[in-house]
C-alpha cells in the first residue's frame, strides 16, 4: 500500500471550525487522523502576519490595497472595528480579516497553490503568496504518547529524537502523524519514486491539566510516577494543591531515570491503566487520577512550547493557582470570549444635523427641562427622566410639532449625550435595535441590511409594536480571548460592567495588534419588537408575583445573567427570552430549518425589548424560507401555535411547577434549544411568563 507524503497529515480546517464559541487559539482540535492539536496564537498565523507587515512597513493603505498586497479578504464593518478599539482595548486595530480555508499543521505541507487567494494574488500583483500564508501553526497537545506494541510512554520530543536516530530520517513529515520507530508496518510512502518505510502510529493520552486563569499543561507524568511510588497519592488529591511539577524525583534503583511504560487495563475502562518502570518493575496505578490538584505553573503553550505567564498564577485571594484534570473533549477546557456584530450600513449611523424643529426640542431638553427636573431630584439620570417623559406633549406645549419617530430619535440622542454609558455592550446592541425600530423599511440605496415592516395582524397589536422581515443581514464574529474551567462572569464595579477576557489570542503588545481574524456570515431573519408600554403594564400588574417568582438562586454559571436581570428587570427578560425559544422551536417545523441552524439575538434593557431570529447558513445566506414565515397570514399562526405548545410539556407537572432555579417552567422537552442557538446558555426561561392563566403576557392570545 502506498501513502502520498504531501497529503498524509495536513489537516484542512474550515473557517467556522477554527473560530467559534468552542474553538480557536488555545483550544483542542481533533484531526482527521484522531490526534489532538492546539492552534497557536494569531501572532503566528501567516495571513495575519502578512497584513500586519503591510501596515507596519507601508503605513496607511486603503483596505483594497491591503487585500491585494497581503492576499486576504477584509470584512467591511467599521462600526464593529470602532467598538473593539474603544471598548476592548485594542487601540490600533484597523481591519477584521476574513478567515480563508486553512491548514492546521505542525509538520505538514499543504498544496497551497490551488487556493483561490493564491491564484488571485498572483493574477493581481504577479507575486506568489508563501506556504506559511495558509498555515495555522499548531502543536500536538497533550504531548505524551505511548507505543501500541512495546507500550513505551514518552514525551513527543523523545519520540522525535528516537525517530531521527533509529530511522535516519531528519524530515518530520514522515513522522506525521506521530509514529512508533520500533514498529514497521511494511507499507511504503510514495515519494519521488523512492520507497520509504511506514511505521505504526503512536497513541496520544487524552487528559490534561487546566486552571481558572486559562493556563493549560501536560500532566507531568514522570513526576507523577515518582510521587506515586513514594506514597504521595493522597497528598496529590488535596484541594489546596500539591507541588507536582517540581517534585524531587529519585533515580531508578537500576540506575538513571525510570523508563516508563503505559499498561492498559484489561477492560480499558476510561483508558486509564498503570505506569510501570521497565527497568525496576515498580508500578503506579492511575485510579483516581482525575482528582489530583497540582499547583499551576502558568503555562501558555499556544504562545510556543515552554511559554509561561509573566506573572505567577494565583487565585482571587492571592494564593497559588491550583489546576484540575480534564478530558481533552470536555467543555471546561475552552470557553471562547467571542463578540458578534450585526452589520449596520454607515448611512444609518451618520449623526448629521437635526432639522431645526428637532434641534429646538433637544436644546430645550438639555438647557431647560432636564435642569429644572434635576433641581427637584438631584439623583435623577437622563435615562430615567426621558423614560417618564411624554416628549410629544412636552414639545407641543412649546408650540413644536414632532412625530413619534422624531421623538424617539431625540430621546436617543439626549440619553447618550454627555453622559457616560455604563454598559457599552448594551449601547452597542441598542444601535442595531434603533435601526429596526425607527425604520419601516431599509434604505433603497444601501446594501448589507434589507428589511421591511409587515402589516401587523390586529390580534398581535396589543403585544408587538412591529414585526419585520429581514431579507438580508450579515453577522460578524471575532474573538479576543478565552477562558477555561468555567465561563467568564462579567462583574459590575462602580456601576460599570467589567468583563474578564481571560487569556489573549495574541502574544504581542496590544499596540501591535492591527488586525484580527473574523468570520462574516450572511442570512435572513425575523425581527420582533415588543410593545414596551404593554410590557410595563404587564409587569406593574403582577409585581408581587414576579418579585417572589424571579428571586431565584443563580448558581455558579448564572451569575452574569442574574446580574443583568437585576439591572434591567427579570420579568421582561423571561418574557423576551422564552418567547425567542418557543419561536425557534416552532420555526423548525414551519420553515424546515433545524433549530441548531437558527439563532437568537436579544435586545433587552430598560430601553429596548425585542428579538431577532435569524439563520446564516451558507456563504451567501439562506433560501428565504425564514423570511417567508413572516407573512401576516403565517406569523400569527406560528406565534399562536408556539404559545399553544408552550402550554404543555411531556415533563409536566414537574416542569410547570419547578420554582427553585434560574430556569423555571422550562426543560429540554419544551423550551431549551441547541446552545449554538442561544445567547444565554439556555438560562432564564419560563413558559409561564408567556401563557400562565394568571400572569402570562400572552394569556389572552393563545
Amino acid at each position: 500500500m502506498e501513502i502520498h507524503k504531501d497529503i498524509q497529515y495536513n489537516q484542512g480546517i474550515g473557517k467556522f471550525k477554527v473560530l467559534s464559541s468552542n474553538a480557536g487559539v488555545g483550544s483542542i482540535v481533533t484531526t482527521k487522523a484522531g490526534f489532538f492539536v492546539m492552534p497557536k496564537s494569531v501572532s503566528y498565523w501567516g495571513f495575519v502576519k502578512d497584513v500586519n507587515k503591510q501596515i507596519e512597513t507601508l503605513g496607511d493603505r486603503t483596505s483594497s490595497e491591503v487585500e491585494k498586497m497581503a492576499g486576504v479578504n477584509i470584512i467591511d464593518d467599521p462600526r464593529f472595528v470602532s467598538f473593539l478599539k474603544e471598548n476592548q482595548e485594542v487601540p490600533n486595530l484597523k481591519y477584521l480579516i476574513d478567515i480563508p480555508h486553512l491548514t492546521l499543521s505542525e509538520w505538514g505541507y499543504p498544496r497551497h497553490k490551488d487556493h483561490p487567494l493564491f491564484k488571485r494574488s498572483k493574477e493581481v500583483t504577479g507575486l506568489e503568496l508563501s506556504l506559511d500564508h495558509f498555515l495555522i501553526p499548531a502543536i500536538h497537545f497533550p504531548r505524551w504518547f505511548y507505543s501500541r506494541k512495546e507500550k513505551y510512554f514518552k514525551h513527543i520530543s523523545e519520540w522525535v529524537h528516537l525517530w531521527k536516530s533509529k530511522t535516519g530520517d531528519m524530515k518530520l513529515q514522515y513522522f506525521a502523524p506521530p509514529r512508533d520507530p520500533y514498529n514497521n508496518t511494511y507499507r511504503t510512502f510514495k515519494d519521488n519514486n523512492q520507497s520509504r518505510d511506514v511505521y505504526d502510529t503512536l497513541v496520544q493520552i487524552p487528559i490534561l491539566l487546566i486552571c481558572k486563569n486559562g493556563h493549560i499543561s501536560d500532566i507531568p507524568w514522570y513526576q507523577l510516577f515518582c510521587a506515586g511510588i513514594d506514597g504521595k497519592k493522597e497528598d496529590m488529591k488535596k484541594p489546596e494543591g500539591f507541588e507536582l511539577f517540581d517534585y524531587p524525583c529519585q533515580e531508578c534503583e537500576r540506575g538513571g531515570r525510570h523508563e516508563l511504560q503505559w499498561i492498559e487495563n484489561r477492560n480499558n475502562s476510561e483508558s486509564w491503566g498503570t505506569l510501570k518502570c521497565k527497568k525496576c518493575g515498580k508500578t503506579y496505578g492511575l485510579e483516581g487520577i482525575m482528582n489530583i490538584h497540582p499547583f499551576c505553573k502558568g503555562e501558555t503553550p499556544w504562545n510556543g512550547i515552554g511559554s509561561r505567564s509573566d506573572q505567577p498564577c494565583t487565585d482571587v485571594n492571592g494564593a497559588k493557582g491550583v489546576m484540575q484534570m480534564a478530558l481533552v473533549t470536555s467543555n471546561s477546557v475552552y470557553y471562547a470570549n467571542s463578540f458578534s456584530s450585526l452589520y449596520i450600513p454607515p448611512k444609518y449611523l451618520k449623526d448629521g444635523v437635526l432639522p431645526p424643529h428637532m434641534q429646538r426640542v433637544l436644546d430645550l431638553l438639555n438647557n431647560t427641562w432636564f435642569p429644572k427636573a434635576l433641581d427637584r431630584r438631584p439623583d435623577l439620570t437622563k435615562q430615567t427622566y426621558i423614560n417618564g417623559l411624554d416628549l410629544i406633549d412636552k414639545a407641543d406645549d412649546s408650540d413644536i410639532i414632532i412625530t413619534e419617530e422624531e421623538a424617539d430619535r431625540i430621546k436617543s440622542i439626549f440619553a447618550l449625550e454627555k453622559e457616560e454609558v455604563l454598559d457599552t455592550h448594551e449601547n452597542y446592541r441598542y444601535q442595531e435595535y434603533e435601526v429596526f425600530s425607527n425604520n419601516v423599511s431599509s434604505l433603497s440605496d444601501v446594501s448589507g441590511l434589507e428589511f421591511i415592516d409587515i402589516c401587523l395582524p390586529e390580534e398581535l397589536e396589543p403585544f408587538f409594536k412591529k414585526i419585520q422581515q429581514v431579507n438580508t443581514l450579515a453577522i460578524t464574529l471575532t474573538q479576543l480571548g478565552f477562558s477555561r474551567v468555567s465561563m467568564p462572569v462579567p462583574m459590575r464595579i462602580n456601576g460599570n460592567v467589567v468583563r474578564n477576557e481571560g487569556q489573549k489570542i495574541y502574544n504581542e503588545p496590544v499596540e501591535r495588534v492591527y488586525s484580527l481574524p473574523a468570520n462574516q456570515s450572511y442570512g435572513e431573519g425575523l425581527f420582533f419588537e415588543f410593545n414596551m408600554e404593554s410590557v410595563k403594564v404587564w409587569i406593574d400588574a403582577h409585581k408581587e408575583i414576579f418579585a417572589k417568582r424571579y428571586d431565584q438562586p443563580e448558581g455558579e454559571i448564572g451569575k452574569v445573567l442574574k446580574d443583568e436581570m437585576s439591572q434591567y428587570g427579570a420579568p421582561q427578560f423571561y418574557l423576551l427570552h422564552t418567547f425567542a425559544h418557543v419561536i425557534l422551536r416552532e420555526l423548525e417545523f414551519s420553515c424546515g430549518y433545524p433549530t441548531a441552524s437558527l439563532q437568537e439575538r436579544l435586545y433587552y434593557s430598560d430601553r429596548m425589548c425585542g428579538v431577532l431570529i435569524y439563520t446564516s447558513d451558507g456563504a451567501e445566506g439562506s433560501m428565504g424560507g425564514l423570511v417567508w414565515q413572516g407573512q401576516p397570514r403565517l406569523i400569527l399562526k406560528i406565534i399562536k401555535s408556539a404559545l399553544n405548545n408552550a402550554m404543555e410539556c411531556s415533563s409536566d407537572p414537574l416542569c410547570w411547577e419547578q420554582d427553585e432555579q434560574l430556569n423555571l417552567a422550562a426543560c429540554f422537552s419544551c423550551c431549551l434549544v441547541s446552545e449554538t442557538s442561544c445567547e444565554k446558555r439556555n438560562l432564564g426561561l419560563d413558559r409561564r411568563a408567556l401563557v400562565d392563566e394568571e400572569f402570562g403576557f400572552f394569556k389572552d392570545l393563545w
